[in-house]
């Protein structure tokens, strides 16, 4: 389900890029790129759990026993990334304003880890039908995303073979979700002795929305003038929520969770531009 909204939004892009290419003055700086990139993003990430224990059939003993616990954490880091992107740009106009279509393949070392408070009636809220004090952790590992930029050359920077220009673009990202527990699993009471724990993992595909602006300088000198070219830029990124339920129908419980996260990095990126020089 979230590669075929990936592959909507990234359609979407692309047949919006190519109506425009179809119509453009594909003239002196048109052509493909190839370069690549590193960033730092500020990674923010939010774990909401629900112990859910209103069925009739439950075995959670009062006062527990059809009652909802709601538990919430949050953890940040910075992600380092570093990756390969190729893409086509076209001119627009006489003026220098241009399109491009990047894909890209990026890999992540950002892993955020947290630790939920903890919602329940006992003191240390690790009986059965109790949000547990869970500590998790989400592993961004690589991400393949499709962008498109809208740059323009004003006169005050054509001068300094510069320009500025605004993107969009939407990421799939490959992640992995881990949570570490200890709890009771029985409907009579247990002590810490009798805690059971271990740990649950699950591959979780997120995708972001990506908005920012940012600045280019092309340089170069004899066959290589104005094809190299260095960006830097800023942007926002929201993630989609991931959502699923853990059943355990031995005990007639359930646990929805969601993982969101949303993030606002720097790029700088070193192309070169394989089209006829400007």
């Amino acid at each position: 389900m979230k590669t075929s909204n990936f592959r909507r939004r990234a359609a979407g892009l692309g047949a919006a890029s190519l109506l425009v290419l179809a119509g453009a003055s594909l003239a002196q700086d048109r052509g493909f790129y190839a370069g690549y990139t590193a960033s730092a993003e500020q990674f923010d990430a939010t774990f909401s759990k629900s112990v859910d224990n209103t069925d009739p059939d439950t075995l959670v003993p009062e006062p527990r026993r059809g009652m909802v616990f709601h538990d919430t954490s949050s953890a940040d880091t910075v992600d380092l990334a570093v990756g390969f992107l190729a893409g086509y740009r076209a001119l627009l106009s006489d003026g220098g304003a241009y399109l491009s279509t990047e894909i890209d393949v990026t890999f992540h070392s950002g892993e955020p880890e947290g630790q939920l408070a903890g919602v329940g009636t006992s003191a240390e809220r690790k009986q059965l039908g109790e949000s547990w004090p869970d500590t998790w952790s989400l592993d961004k590992k690589r991400s393949y995303g499709l962008t498109l930029r809208l740059g323009f050359e004003p006169e005050s920077l054509q001068s300094r073979d510069m320009s500025f220009y605004l993107l969009g673009g939407v990421r799939l990202f490959k992640a992995r979700f881990s949570t570490t527990f200890e709890g009771c699993l029985t409907a009579e009471p247990c002590s810490p002795s009798e805690y059971v724990s271990g740990t649950d993992g699950r591959d979780v595909d997120p995708i972001a929305t990506t908005w920012g602006l940012g600045l280019e300088k092309r340089f170069g000198s004899g066959d290589y003038a104005r094809r190299i070219a260095l960006r830097f830029e800023a942007s926002y990124s929201r993630y989609g929520d991931e959502s699923w339920v853990a059943d355990f129908p031995d005990v007639r419980v359930t646990v929805p969770s969601t993982v969101e996260a949303d993030g606002i990095g720097v790029t700088v990126s070193m192309v070169r531009l394989f089209g006829g020089g400007g």
